[in-house]
């Protein structure tokens, strides 16, 4: 799937962010994000897919879309702080799976550019963990850049 074939999909698609809404977003958490990432947010500014959509490696769903949108399910800003901590430091939230897993995007470090599945039922005990993508047993690795996470989309098979 291409990135022009996953924003054809998305539902409840509002306006794509604009130039000023993607700098001032990176402004905020301290990094630029990848130029696919960003492609991709001046094309969609947040939207639905409601599991249509699964990575094939990592069986990761894709459910809700962050953008720059008031609703906290569809919102970069809310989810970062929603989740704070509980993310590595290297990560951004950027999608959901349907039962509240987390697709996240690498922002520095051999992180950068990557994306990873944040599962939410295998969290580490905040005392324990350094809150190092390293570190944390419950993110896994799913490709190397946005475009590869999004090449590797399928439909999802039919529960039926």
């Amino acid at each position: 799937m291409t990135i022009d074939e996953l924003l054809a999909e998305i539902e409840s698609k509002s306006p794509p962010a604009s130039e000023n809404d993607i700098a001032a977003f990176e402004a905020e958490i301290g990094h630029p994000l990848p130029d696919d990432y960003r492609r991709f947010l001046a094309g969609c500014n947040g939207g639905f897919l409601g599991g249509r959509f699964w990575y094939h490696e990592g069986d990761a769903g894709i459910h809700h879309i962050g953008g720059f949108r008031d609703e906290s399910y569809f919102s970069l800003r809310w989810t970062r702080d929603c989740y704070g901590d509980r993310i590595p430091k290297e990560l951004i939230w950027i999608m959901d799976d349907p039962f509240g897993n987390a697709i996240c995007l690498g922002l520095e470090g051999d992180a950068r550019g990557k994306i990873y599945f944040w599962d939410h039922e295998e969290e580490p005990d905040p005392e324990e963990w350094d809150g190092s993508v390293a570190t944390a047993d419950n993110v896994s690795l799913l490709t190397n850049s946005f475009t590869e996470f999004v090449a590797g989309l399928a439909p999802g098979e039919d529960d039926d």
